[in-house]
């Protein structure tokens, strides 16, 4: 609907309003008026008629006629009794057929209440035109009532024609409403729609232009309008910008991202992720439920899109070593990063292999030089400088085997050479027969071994030899790090579905910035007390490693001064 067809019905409205009530106000309001002013003339006009009628009965018919014409009224002469002793409408002979008056209403408020004036509206029986009555008790002996009527024709005509002058009025009004209308949508639709076809503009992103406004109101919604597009093209540039640095830094990136939305279709991804999955630059990728088709890729894949947290999961494709990591976003849809590390797998399996190789080859030499070192020490004579130094190169050769092995029995487990063979082995047993060759050492030291495992937790599905070299590379650390009088104590209980072997002991402890690396190979908390005891630094990386070739897992809890703590998890062995 137009401006100027709104303007004008709701200005018409407004005016139509306004007749409608004032032709009914001049109805009610006017016609009550006039009505009361009709009557107080007409009981001024009865008044002075029964002043002026004569006292001789006789003459009240020929009085009666004489003031209804003097008058134009209908005047009515009524004795005490009601009956009509003289009318304007009626001669002497016909008076005696009227019907008695005294129960007309006005009469008889004069006659029964006692009232000065009685007044009456109704029809007339001769005319069928309303009529006002009017009675008041006055005049000569014998005349009880003087009753004055007339039509209320004339103030009918009088409303009525009020009424035609208001409607005409009004109909004027609704012209003038229709031209101010077309005046004010031509001043204000014009602006109106330019404004429109601005913000059009503005949401389009093309080019605007913004109207010249007179109006006050209207100008100041263009400057609101204007300064609003100023602002949208400053944060569109910004945008723009930090959207070609994100684009940029992303396609610097070597790992592969891939965003995708909740119902799994991809949305943005970079060169390294097309690389990495065989697609082209320009060719479209489809939705992750349909990226892979491999069934343990297409189990990922539906874990993704269940918005499941993804770490580091390896996946082969088309030769490649690819990490996959995933990451549910705020209001739905998933991150994935691809990260190639092919050559990283490659350097791997060359230093497995050099470390292998290295240690095997360093096993025969290191045998020959401990075993010629214990002859000559052997041979010397008993303090002299000869055995010294052969003791010393045999406790160096020891150590060095200790490495050797210790290399050979990592690299053989990293590389899946060897696969453990699990079986039901009983905690404790395992604990103490592990314990044994320390026995010794630990009297020594003045260290005690206690044990403590529920029935719960009494038996683990485990590798029985790598469960024994678990507890001698954790009893070996324990040891080395307790000072005389400590304890050593092997504990296990179920919980949360697993067992769990807690190895602790009341030595040093461990820096709690140390505790996130002690099982990496090589690493010492104290390097040179570590070589000083003998230890080579990858103990705890082979008790990881073996730990979780059973489906376990590895922990560790110290307390600088008051001990260390392992954690061994593994899964409770299921009854037949």
């Amino acid at each position: 609907m137009k401006l100027s067809t709104r303007l004008f019905a709701s200005i018409a409205l407004l005016v139509a309003a306004a007749v409608v009530a004032s032709i009914v106000a001049a109805d009610a309001l006017l016609r009550r008026h006039l009505e009361a002013e009709v009557a107080r003339e007409l009981e001024r006009e009865a008044r002075l008629v029964a002043a002026l009628a004569p006292r001789d009965s006789a003459q009240w018919p020929e009085f009666a006629a004489l003031a209804g014409t003097r008058l134009g009224r209908r005047v009515t002469l009524i004795d005490a009794e009601g009956h009509v002793r003289g009318d304007t409408e009626f001669d002497r002979a016909s008076l005696a057929h009227l019907e008695n008056h005294r129960g007309r209403p006005e009469v008889r408020q004069v006659l029964d209440s006692g009232a000065s004036v009685g007044v009456n509206q109704r029809l007339s029986a001769s005319t069928n035109e309303p009529q006002l009555y009017v009675a008041v008790r006055d005049g000569p002996p014998g005349l009880a009532v003087v009753r004055v009527s007339t039509t209320l024709v004339t103030v009918d005509v009088l409303v009525h024609s009020v009424q035609r002058a208001i409607a005409l009025a009004g109909l004027l009004l609704l012209l003038a409403a229709a031209l101010v209308a077309w005046l004010l949508a031509r001043v204000l639709a014009r602006p109106l729609l330019r404004i429109a076809s601005a913000a059009r503009d503005i949401a389009a992103g093309r080019a605007t232009e913004f109207p010249d406004v007179h109006v006050p109101e209207l100008a100041y919604q263009v400057d609101a309008l204007r300064a609003m597009h100023h602002e949208l093209e400053r944060r569109f540039d910004e945008l723009r910008r930090e959207r070609e640095e994100s684009q940029t830094l992303l396609e610097s990136l070597s790992d592969g991202v891939l965003a995708a939305d909740q119902r799994g279709v991809v949305v943005s991804t970079n060169s390294a992720a097309r690389r990495l999955l065989g697609y082209g630059p320009t060719e479209p990728l489809p939705p992750l439920a349909e990226l892979f088709h491999d069934r343990p890729h297409r189990t990922l894949m539906k874990e993704v899109l269940a918005r499941a947290v993804v770490e580091h999961r390896e996946l082969e494709l088309g030769g490649s070593t690819v990490v996959i990591s995933a990451r549910p976003l705020e209001g739905g849809g998933t991150l994935l990063v691809l990260s190639d590390v092919t050559h990283l797998r490659r350097l791997e399996t060359i230093r497995r292999d050099f470390v292998a190789n290295v240690s095997h080859e360093l096993k025969t030499p290191l045998t020959a030089i401990a075993g010629y070192a214990e002859t000559l020490a052997s041979e010397a004579a008993e303090d002299s400088e000869a055995g010294r130094f052969a003791e010393i190169i045999v406790d160096h050769a020891h150590r060095m085997q200790r490495l050797v092995d210790d290399l050979l029995d990592l690299s053989r487990i990293e590389s899946g050479g060897w696969q453990p063979e699990p079986e039901p082995v009983a905690v404790e047993p395992a604990a103490r027969d592990a314990w044994s060759p320390f026995v010794e050492r630990a009297a020594q030291r003045g260290v005690h071994f206690e044990t403590a495992v529920t029935d719960s937790a009494g038996t683990i599905a485990v590798d029985p030899e790598a469960l024994r070299q678990i507890f001698t590379n954790l009893f070996d650390n324990a040891l080395r790090h307790t000072s005389r009088g400590g304890r050593v104590r092997v504990l296990a209980a179920q919980a949360d579905g697993d067992v769990v072997v807690r190895v602790s002991d009341t030595g040093t402890g461990i820096p709690a910035e140390h505790l996130p690396r002690i099982f990496e190979r090589f690493y010492r908390v104290d390097p040179g007390r570590s070589r000083q005891e003998g230890g080579t630094g990858l103990g705890l990386a082979i008790v990881k490693h073996l730990v979780e070739a059973h489906g376990g897992r590895v922990a560790a809890e110290s307390e600088l001064g008051r001990g260390t703590a392992i954690l061994l998890t593994f899964p409770v062995v299921t009854q037949p």
